[in-house]
């Protein structure tokens, strides 16, 4: 059990990739506990799952913001351009 929690505590890789597994898909019960019991003594990342979510939170309204008429978030047909020679 002592080997269990150490590997739990231990692992900040894990625990990065269950907190942004967590907003996509829904964790187990045992993911939860795990991420939950990591994030309760890492303060690393503690802070990775927080900026994380203040992040996503930006992301979100700025796409809302884009998807407005506003024409200040809108990109210029001459970025359009230059964009898909960039990526063809």
């Amino acid at each position: 059990m002592i080997n269990y929690i150490r590997r739990i505590l231990n692992n900040c890789q894990d625990a990065s990739a269950k907190s942004l597994m967590q907003g996509e898909v829904q964790l187990s019960i045992k993911q939860r506990f795990e991420l939950w019991l990591h994030i309760l003594f890492c303060n690393c990342c503690k802070n990775f799952v927080h900026q994380s979510r203040i992040i996503d939170q930006s992301i979100k309204l700025l796409k809302k913001k884009a998807d407005s008429e506003n024409p200040e978030y809108k990109a210029s047909p001459q970025l359009k351009d230059k964009l898909e020679k960039i990526i063809s």
